[in-house]
Formats: C-alpha cells, sequence, structure tokens
C-alpha cells in the first residue's frame, strides 16, 4: 500500500523523510463547509463560482462540497505487510498512521520524531 510520509520534526519539504521514500503523485480535493449555493453567494466575487475550477464536483455525507484540483507532490512509501509497518517502525521510531493527508484522502504516515499539539 502506498503511503504519504512526513516526519514531525522536519521543516525541509525537499528532503526525504526517511529511507526509501520516493515522490509520487496524489489528488488534491478542495473542501468547503457549505453548499454550493452559499459558496456563491458567499465567495464568488473573489474565488469565482465553485464549479468555475477543478473537477469531480460533488456533494459530501456530511453536506460540505468538494472538487478535485490539480495533483499535488508528496513523500511516499510502499509498505503492503504487517512485517514491513514493523520494520519501518524500527528503522524510523514512533509513528502515527492517519486515514488522509490535509485535502489528499490517502492513508499517511507521520514519523513522530519531535513534539507536536
Amino acid at each position: 500500500m502506498r503511503f504519504i510520509v512526513n516526519r514531525t520534526g522536519q521543516y525541509d519539504k525537499e528532503a526525504p523523510p526517511c529511507a526509501n521514500a520516493f515522490r509520487s503523485s496524489f489528488p488534491k480535493w478542495h473542501v468547503r463547509t457549505c453548499s454550493e449555493g452559499e459558496f456563491n453567494y458567499r465567495f464568488s466575487a473573489s474565488e469565482g463560482e465553485w464549479r468555475a475550477n477543478g473537477k469531480n464536483h460533488k456533494v459530501l455525507a456530511n453536506g460540505y462540497i468538494a472538487r478535485q484540483e490539480d495533483d499535488v507532490e508528496r513523500w511516499s512509501i510502499e509498505l503492503n505487510t504487517l512485517e514491513e509497518i514493523m520494520a519501518f517502525i524500527a528503522e524510523n521510531g514512533q509513528i502515527i498512521i492517519s486515514e488522509e493527508d490535509y485535502n489528499c484522502p490517502n492513508p499517511t504516515i507521520e514519523i513522530y520524531d519531535d513534539y507536536r499539539e
């Protein structure tokens, strides 16, 4: 399985966060916590109509609106078994596995090597 991978204490986003990390393209989603009509009413003057940008426009189960925008490049790692995940932890230390990264609905591994709130 391909994961987005990052490191809590790493501020140089150009450097790989771990060994075997590679750059990979992921779809980016723009999500708003309103209806399409409300978005157009409140933001069209500054951002344009909701459907004027992006593709695959949809309404999520919670009523929010979403559209797919240009793909984003992220550091990635391929881990396919529990044994590979455990070896990754042994090599990199504590990790946090999340369902998605900000605006990018792909599983994410964060190497937790520094404090964050």
